[in-house]
């Protein structure tokens, strides 16, 4: 019996772990603007959402020194995927694809990373910024 249980609770983990931390509606400011915002949920252990992200200006060491207001309309995400307490998903913009990683911190807000790809690293590194420091997010309610 005791095996049966930890089989059913085994089984049950990967679903809670999307339902639990990274549903919600996540944000980021500077000098009081939003500049990001994430909307999560889990439907049957499945995530989805959108985000929206202003224009970002970087410092030379990547941390976001200036940021426009995020627009109004969110981008839907796909490719959604947790992986440990990383959840992975990607959005299009125009024709490029965007891929990010969202880490669940333990006081729970999170970082947003952008995935680079080897061309956007060099073209960061061309214009002398060292690489793209995640973006600390505050969470506002689950979903």
């Amino acid at each position: 019996m005791k095996a049966l249980i930890l089989v059913v609770a085994m089984a049950a983990l990967p679903a809670a772990q999307a339902n639990g931390p990274a549903a919600g509606s996540w944000t980021a400011e500077l000098a009081g603007k939003t500049f990001v915002r994430l909307e999560l949920k889990t439907t049957n252990g499945a995530v989805a959402g959108g985000i929206s992200i202003g224009d970002i200006e970087l410092d030379k060491q990547g941390a976001v020194k200036k940021a426009g207001e995020s627009p109004h309309a969110l981008t839907p995400i796909f490719d959604a995927a947790m992986r440990g307490p990383i959840l992975t998903f990607a959005r299009k913009d125009g024709k490029d694809t965007d891929r990010f990683e969202l880490r669940v911190l333990d006081d729970g807000s999170a970082d947003l990373t952008f995935v680079l790809d080897d061309a956007s690293r060099k073209e960061l590194a061309a214009s002398g910024i060292a690489g793209f420091k995640p973006i600390h997010l505050v969470k506002h309610g689950s979903q």
